[in-house]
């Protein structure tokens, strides 16, 4: 399954939180199986002005994001994890719904 993860931080945060959070996400870039088992990054986006990072992530199933989101609440980060369709799922669901 596909799903949008939306991180961010629950405030402002030291310098070393700060490192620290991008040490963790380094590791999670480079050697996703380890954080995420059967995990697949597919794109990812840091919104600078935003403050919130963005990343789209083929996992087996949503919990296999836990250890993850756990880890980066305890750096201050906050994760939305959103499920979502393929363009092509995702019409047929809602062409379906427009029939009833």
């Amino acid at each position: 399954m596909e799903v949008v993860c939306i991180h961010k931080p629950v405030s402002l945060m030291p310098p070393e939180m700060m490192a620290a959070g991008l040490e963790l996400g380094k590791k999670i870039q480079t050697k996703p199986e380890e954080m995420i088992p059967g995990g697949k990054v597919i794109a990812s986006y840091y919104a600078r002005a935003l403050w919130a990072i963005y990343c789209i992530w083929e996992v087996p199933r949503v919990e296999s994001l836990m250890p993850m989101a756990e880890q980066l609440k305890m750096l201050g980060w906050n994760t939305e994890v959103i499920p979502v369709d393929k363009a092509e799922l995702a019409i047929q669901k809602f062409e379906k719904a427009m029939q009833h």
